[in-house]
């Protein structure tokens, strides 16, 4: 079955405009990862394209301005699914227009705040930062009390994610501290053979992960107790424990994350086509004919999805942790 691309630009009505429409762009690009707090977007749109009798060569900023709201549309024949939903931080002069997106972190980077912490409680300070009609989703753990005067809920967002408490939008909700846990979908199969595009995996054994473990256990009262534990010249990694008042316990607990993590598998990235659509803290099981020993299921950390008018649309999964043998 030949499979024709498809893609639909919704721009919802503001008050200086009613609803637009476009069907035809250049390119889309969408990145996506629980590392980065924020979901972007970069569209860009031909030049000769009339939209509400206006030709955007002259007309783009009054057309589209900061802060509109945006749905991205993409998928084959007709089928399109809602990749992105968010609102515009910029529109360039150039020709072909430009228009780059933030999800909907947008509204947290612009929400100021001015809280001191109550209890030690991520779920209370969130309720505290986070606007009413925002749904949200938070781990039940604890952080030192701070005061945050005079700044914005993302500002606040980023200083948990010093401590290793990150956030991001699944949907509409914003999940904080909470990566992988709550993720029970089944993993998509991907196999070199059939549906991977391209890759730049590397398989690495056991013995070749040179790993160094520095766990912090945030106590009460914003106290502090670390160890590190693992190969002495190894890539750094910083993990937050929480309530740990005990040394030779939070000792044990790195050394628990250290044998998790010194597993063999792939690292890197595998590019596939544009469906299924997949999205950060999804499995996906790798598959190799021709080493069958190599197959596992991982945990996908990132996404970068890419649409053009040059029959494109492809996405880029980058692999974290491996989750189990397939």
């Amino acid at each position: 079955m030949v499979l024709a691309m498809n893609a639909k630009l919704v721009f919802p009505a503001t008050e200086t405009r009613g609803e637009l429409i476009i069907r035809r762009i250049n390119g889309v690009t969408i990145e996506s990862s629980w590392e980065t707090l924020t979901d972007t977007a970069v569209i860009t749109i031909p030049r000769n394209i009339e939209i509400a009798g206006r030709n955007l060569r002259t007309s783009a900023r009054d057309i589209f301005r900061n802060g509109d709201p945006v749905q991205i549309w993409l998928g084959y024949n007709g089928e399109l699914i809602n990749e992105f939903n968010g609102y515009i931080t910029s529109v360039s002069a150039d020709i072909p227009i430009e228009i780059k997106c933030d999800d909907a972190m947008y509204l947290l980077k612009r929400h100021n705040v001015n809280v001191a912490m109550r209890t030690n409680k991520v779920e209370d300070l969130i309720k505290q930062i986070i606007p009413e009609g925002i749904p949200t989703d938070v781990a039940d753990i604890e952080v030192g009390k701070e005061r945050f005067p005079n700044t914005t809920a993302a500002k606040v967002l980023e200083w948990l994610q010093e401590a290793n408490i990150y956030s991001y939008f699944k949907g509409d909700t914003l999940v904080v501290g909470k990566i992988y846990s709550d993720d029970d979908e089944p993993p998509m199969k991907f196999d070199f053979n059939r549906n991977v595009v391209d890759n730049n995996l590397q398989y690495r054994l056991k013995e070749d992960i040179l790993l160094r473990i520095i766990a912090t256990s945030t106590l009460p009262k914003g106290k502090k107790l670390k160890v590190e534990y693992g190969d002495e010249f190894g890539v750094r990694r910083n993990l937050s424990y929480y309530n740990i008042e005990v040394e030779a316990e939070l000792l044990k607990l790195a050394k628990l994350d250290y044998d998790k993590s010194k597993v063999a598998g792939y690292e890197g990235d595998i590019e596939i086509f544009g469906i299924p659509s997949m999205r950060h803290g999804m499995k996906a099981t790798i598959i190799s004919q021709m080493y069958p020993d190599r197959n596992g299921t991982y945990w996908i950390k990132s996404i970068k999805k890419e649409y053009s008018d040059q029959a494109k649309y492809h996405q880029f999964l980058t692999l974290d942790q491996k989750v189990s043998d397939e």
